[in-house]
């Protein structure tokens, strides 16, 4: 019934009755539609712009300290200890990976995005290597064998394969963080931290009875991930004065943990005189020197996470920036990819000269970083729509609901 054919009734209380039975009926409908609307959008994940970010800061940390060790740049140019200094500072890199893995990961462990992982790194071993050898034969790479294939067993990328292991962990390890408390959660972290350190570092310097070797392993990026999960599930959400206090706390832990990692890793012991003195400086050097699971480099992993999930970005600036992280996993994949790395990485430095200033060395080596970097990711934009045109997500989600269905 329409609104005509109700004014023609002669019953002014019917026609009103059925007008307003007409504008309840409206409204339900707009009602409707609206919570449909909000009910979608909530489907859809708002990207946070600082775990972006700290992952574009993160891989740039990579390459560089991939050109300093691998291109044995710390090695030709060992005049400068400022090379050293430079190294340390970036040293917070691996762990934050697995640091942000459990800052936004621990609600979930969809079995797709690990799937999505392993096809993006098949893509990148297979690909590389068949592009090298059909149209740079004189490299002699090899041909694309099954090795290509099964990068978690065989493949070049470390961190993936570890990365792959701590992944299967975490169906048991979400359940027990969504129902430990804050108290809990923490002791749990710290209890970790600290009997690795008793154990490992104090009692048994020599030996490694976890086989952490050296945070190059699953089991510390599964410390990572709850420390992380920790920091994600008690957010710490300053405002004002007190956001800018803790930035600048956040800052200096930065500073003073590089700083003491720096003078102990590089403490002269020859020149020490005194067996307890010289074994309390070999203690010291074990638990916080140069490496990716020593004191300092977790408390830079830690304070990097919370100063740059702490500040706000502008609209602008975070649309660039969501734009990139996601694709930052794909720099990692090509330049690291061990033919990349033996024929671009390790030569990028053979052909200057052994007396280039420092500010020069400095200078070339972030620049050429930078170059790496916006290459790959230009290269993975390239990748990311391949897969969109393949829908490789939803096969991903497919798989998953097929093979990985439990209750």
């Amino acid at each position: 019934m329409n609104i005509r054919e109700i004014l023609k009734r002669t019953n002014l209380f019917e026609k009103i009755y059925l007008i307003k039975k007409i504008l309840f009926k409206k409204k339900k409908l707009i009602n409707n539609k609206i919570d449909s609307i909000v009910n979608n959008t909530k489907k859809f994940k708002i990207r946070n712009a600082g775990i972006d970010f700290i992952r574009i800061a993160s891989m740039y940390s990579i390459i560089v300290h991939h050109i300093l060790v691998h291109g044995k740049v710390i090695i030709k140019f060992n005049k400068y200890r400022e090379l050293d200094l430079m190294n340390i500072i970036g040293f917070w890199h691996v762990s934050s990976y697995a640091l942000i893995s459990g800052f936004i990961g621990y609600k979930s462990n969809k079995y797709s995005n690990l799937l999505y992982l392993l096809f993006w790194t098949i893509f990148y071993s297979t690909s590389i290597t068949f592009y090298l050898n059909k149209f740079r034969p004189e490299f002699k790479t090899g041909n694309v064998n099954y090795t290509n294939f099964f990068p978690v067993m065989f493949g070049p990328y470390w961190y993936f394969q570890k990365y792959f292991g701590m992944y299967l962990f975490l169906p048991v390890i979400n359940k027990g963080i969504e129902y430990l408390s804050k108290s809990g959660l923490r002791n749990v972290f710290m209890s970790l931290i600290f009997f690795y350190i008793i154990e490992k570092d104090i009692i048994n310097s020599r030996g490694d009875p976890f086989l952490m070797n050296n945070g190059y392993s699953v089991l510390w990026l599964l410390i990572c991930f709850i420390i992380g999960a920790y920091f994600g599930k008690f957010k710490y959400n300053y405002h004002g004065f007190k956001q800018f206090i803790f930035c600048i706390l956040y800052i200096n832990i930065f500073y003073y943990s590089t700083y003491f990692c720096y003078n102990i890793s590089f403490y002269p012991i020859q020149n020490i005189n005194g067996y307890y003195k010289t074994q309390l400086i070999i203690i010291l050097k074990q638990i916080f020197g140069c490496r990716i699971n020593s004191v300092p480099m977790i408390l830079q992993s830690i304070s990097v996470l919370l100063f740059f999930t702490q500040i706000k970005y502008n609209n602008f600036l975070a649309k660039i920036i969501t734009f990139i992280g996601p694709l930052t996993f794909g720099v990692y994949l090509i330049h690291e990819h061990t033919l990349i790395n033996k024929l671009i990485i390790r030569n990028l430095f053979e052909r200057d000269s052994n007396y280039l200033p420092l500010h020069s060395v400095i200078k070339l080596i972030l620049l050429r970083g930078l170059k790496i970097f916006l290459i790959s990711i230009c290269i993975d934009y390239v990748r990311y729509i391949l897969f969109n045109c393949l829908r490789i997500r939803k096969i991903c989600n497919f798989i998953e609901n097929v093979v990985f269905k439990y209750n």
